[in-house]
């Protein structure tokens, strides 16, 4: 409930409680509200509103791959919704979800402090995720047309198309501050607000996963920030970084886009873990086993997670020897997910389990999850990747993970 009463001497008074700060009426207290459940409120709005857009984009797209050839829509207008849809899905949806809305709205409650320690901040990262999605949106109106290169924005193509890649480019540019934002938020929230006596392992676990998050937010998205202009100076001055016609070099471009986008899972899944890892003891009625492993889990897979960018690139002519290293890497980086599933059945074992909506969408994300992570590991061999590449596999193998976090 929003509104309530609290008891004041002499009687009593009617609050707000959403907007117990607030100063302004109707419509302004929520777009100038510096409250941190309010803003998570706003968020959860406008992602579902993205999400709806991007779902239906999805839909037409299935439409169209019900027959072979020309079904509705001509092969342009499928590479530019297949675009499209990746990029509001990965960028509007996926990434910001978990972590703008319950870390936004449950963080401060979780650690016993009032509010985030920038709520300004988190007002501003919110307006600057509207204009990111905003600009998205309008690239469909786009003088150019919608951009066809695919969410990864490979080049040399996306530096050759005509079609409007400079604005939809940008608007990711601009998610990316967002995302940054949040994450500087979280981290010093987490260091500076824990109420007295909360001690680092005595945090929720949940806020552990949003730890661990918030580094990989600050740390690799500037990469893809930086990828993402050059794209744009690329395409209006020809500076030749990434164009081989010029001297550059297409490779480069796929190194800083996976250093970013191999983390960004993370960022997908890392909170998702943190929720579940508070359900199941909740519902199984027992502690849970193991909340240290747990805990440093998270941040292994944050850590390790820098690490396994190559393994998007095995058949891009990389040395044998990355190859290598990166496919072993990649093995490792599944040991702290294994952890979690472990711990997570190792709480359930001789629980008194209710078996609730939470609880079934919890033991539905487990198995979807575990799903996605042996397809990954199929992905992470070497000599199978190598046949694998670039084929459904890889898509279903994505979408089995990013399910498992939206079951």
């Amino acid at each position: 409930m929003a509104n309530g009463t609290i008891a004041v001497p002499g009687g009593t008074k009617e609050v707000d409680f959403y907007n117990v700060r607030g100063r302004h009426k109707g419509i302004l207290s929520w777009l100038l509200t510096v409250d941190h459940k309010r803003i998570g409120i706003l968020y959860l709005c406008s992602i579902v509103f993205f999400f709806l857009v991007a779902m239906t984009i999805g839909v037409f797209m299935r439409l169209e791959m019900l027959t072979p050839g020309e079904t509705f829509m001509k092969p342009q207008t499928y590479n530019s919704l297949f675009t499209l849809h990746g990029v509001i899905m990965v960028f509007l949806f996926i990434i910001p979800s978990v972590p703008a809305i319950f870390g936004n709205f449950m963080l401060p409650l979780q650690i016993g402090a009032r509010d985030v320690q920038f709520p300004r901040l988190n007002l501003l990262s919110w307006y600057l995720y509207i204009i990111g999605g905003a600009l998205a949106i309008f690239s469909l109106f786009n003088a150019g047309g919608i951009m066809d290169t695919g969410w990864t924005f490979y080049v040399p193509y996306s530096i050759r198309t005509t079609t409007g890649v400079s604005l939809s480019v940008f608007a990711a540019f601009v998610l990316g501050f967002a995302t940054i934002l949040t994450g500087l938020n979280f981290i010093t929230t987490i260091h500076r607000m824990r109420c007295p006596g909360m001690t680092w392992f005595r945090m929720p676990l949940f806020v552990w996963a949003l730890y661990a998050t918030s580094w990989i937010q600050v740390l690799a998205t500037p990469v893809i920030g930086i990828t993402l202009v050059l794209i744009i100076l690329e395409r209006a001055f020809g500076i030749g970084v990434f164009d081989p016609t010029l001297g550059g070099d297409p490779l480069l471009y796929q190194h800083m886009f996976w250093i970013y986008s191999h983390p960004a899972v993370y960022i997908m899944i890392l909170p998702a873990m943190g929720v579940v890892s508070e359900i199941i003891p909740t519902f199984a009625k027992k502690p849970i086993f193991g909340y240290v492993p747990i805990a440093i889990s998270s941040l292994g897979i944050a850590l390790v997670g820098y690490l396994v960018w190559g393994h998007h690139m095995f058949s891009s002519g990389i040395s044998d020897t990355s190859r290598v290293i990166f496919s072993l890497l990649t093995f490792i980086v599944a040991l702290p997910s294994g952890i979690k599933i472990f711990n997570w059945v190792a709480t359930l074992y001789k629980g008194s389990i209710e078996v609730t909506a939470p609880m079934l969408f919890t033991l539905l994300f487990i198995f979807i999850f575990s799903i996605g992570g042996l397809t990954g590991l199929v992905l992470g061999a070497l000599n199978t990747d190598l046949h694998l590449t670039d084929t459904y596999f890889v898509v279903a193998h994505f979408h089995y993970v990013m399910f498992g976090v939206w079951v």
